[in-house]
């Protein structure tokens, strides 16, 4: 315990980065979960659709966001070993670059999100639903790589108070415009669905100026972003985020893949079954968020001591974050298992889905230690430079997690609880393993990582 508070130096830099962050996503999955609140009062069917539409829709934005990691951790690089002019190009090279998948993504939601929910198992009338819904939501992806690009720049430098002010503002405008356009207030039709996703929407494109303006104008980034620089795609030097920020994005895309597959599961049971499923994941995703800061704040600052050439202190930090992160798993453990029914009663009217719901919910609890472990030592690992070997554990992961889950579901008829069974199991063995790989460096399994500082920048 005295190792952890010897350094306070750094411990208030973890502070000063990962709260802005927690707040930040605690804003954007309060989003999610007051677009489930009003639409399951309405109709529990709209609630399962938004569950189905949700899971194939974040696992695009979070390989989105994956893939701008790469910036993100070249600029902690970069900055830690005080070459300002290469963060700056970094930054700049990294607005073109970063929109190209989003973009591919549009596409595919806008016109094949119908034959991708029938893929999945959605039936009528949530199939209708659920397509609607998404079909709107997708416009989002035109801008998330800009947001998504300033928030990456911005956690690389160590700044992150903005990104919190910019997801409260987003947060307050997506509870007025759902409030209007669900519901039909000022004249308006009541749109239901629909109206939730438009919320979303405007809310989203209402709030990323102030981000970028940010980005461009403010003095305390040091390096100065040349705005007709970031129309220019400088492949050369692209290639090197690509590089680091390609494997983190497939190990979302993998990661989600293995969830398409549990939800497609979860709907040859019962077509309420996925929507249980994405609640129960979405509220134990509050824990998720309580600590994801700190894990962010180990990337970060792993990136600058790697950059610096402090491979011990970077280490040291990362083990910081995981002690915070393990600290706030234990305080809503105790909430959830005190509260279940009145935590389940915030998101639908439904006792019996209640009564049905909370036993899973306390179960849950379960898997949030050994998935604190994984995420935050991997933010570290990622941070070091090393972003293939988590890809490479998240192969292993979604193989385990798709044959696992389809074994105690339709061979042991466990239903849900197969597979929270199976998510338990994978984040253990997984955060065993990446623990290990972070404590006993490279050497000891067989994978190599990328070498930091031994990127060519030419």
């Amino acid at each position: 315990m005295n190792e952890i508070f010897k350094d306070k130096t750094h411990i208030k830099k973890i502070f000063a980065i990962a709260i802005p962050i927690i707040v930040q996503q605690l804003s954007h999955q309060m989003q999610v979960w007051v677009d489930r609140a009003m639409l399951g009062y309405i109709n529990p069917e709209f609630f399962s659709a938004v569950g189905n539409s949700l899971v194939p829709y974040f696992a695009v934005t979070s390989t989105i966001l994956a893939i701008c990691s790469g910036t993100t951790i070249l600029i902690a690089q970069s900055i830690g070993a005080k070459d300002f002019e290469l963060s700056r190009k970094y930054a700049e090279c990294s607005f073109a670059g970063n929109y190209i998948f989003p973009l591919i993504a549009f596409f595919f939601f806008f016109f094949g999100s119908g034959w991708m929910f029938k893929i999945m198992g959605v039936q009528s009338p949530i199939l209708e639903y659920a397509t609607s819904y998404i079909k709107i939501t997708s416009y989002n992806l035109l801008i998330v790589a800009i947001a998504a690009t300033c928030s990456s720049i911005l956690q690389g430098i160590g700044l992150t108070r903005i990104i919190m002010v910019t997801g409260i503002v987003t947060n307050v405008l997506n509870i007025l415009f759902d409030w209007i356009l669900i519901y039909g207030k000022f004249g308006l039709p009541a749109m239901n669905i629909e109206g939730a996703a438009l919320a979303t929407l405007i809310s989203n494109f209402a709030a990323l100026p102030f981000l970028f303006i940010y980005v461009i104008k403010r003095k305390k980034i040091p390096f100065k972003i040349k705005v007709r620089n970031i129309f220019k795609l400088d492949f050369n030097l692209y290639r090197n985020v690509f590089k680091m920020g390609v494997p983190s994005g497939g190990e979302y895309a993998l990661w989600s893949l293995g969830n398409l597959f549990v939800v497609s599961f979860l709907n040859r049971i019962d077509i309420m079954a996925a929507g249980i499923y994405t609640l129960l994941f979405s509220i134990k995703g509050l824990a998720v968020i309580l600590y994801a800061g700190f894990a962010h704040a180990g990337l970060t600052l792993a990136g600058q001591k790697t950059g610096e050439n402090e491979h011990k202190q970077a280490i040291s930090i990362v083990f910081k974050c995981l002690f915070f992160a393990l600290i706030v798993c234990s305080v809503v453990t105790t909430i959830f298992c005190v509260f279940p029914k009145n935590i389940l009663g915030l998101f639908t009217s439904d006792i019996s889905l209640v009564n049905f719901a909370y036993p899973f919910l306390i179960f849950v609890t379960l898997i949030m230690f050994p998935q604190a472990v994984n995420i935050v030592i991997g933010y570290g690992i990622r941070g070091t430079g090393d972003t293939r070997w988590m890809f490479y554990s998240q192969i292993f992961g979604t193989v385990l997690v798709v044959t696992l889950s389809y074994i105690l579901i339709f061979i042991f008829n466990l239903g849900l609880w197969g597979v929270f069974i199976t998510s338990l199991a994978d984040e253990t063995i997984r955060g065993i393993i990446n623990m290990l790989r972070f404590r006993k460096g490279r050497q000891f399994f067989f994978l190599r990582p990328y070498e930091a500082g031994k990127i060519n920048t030419e």
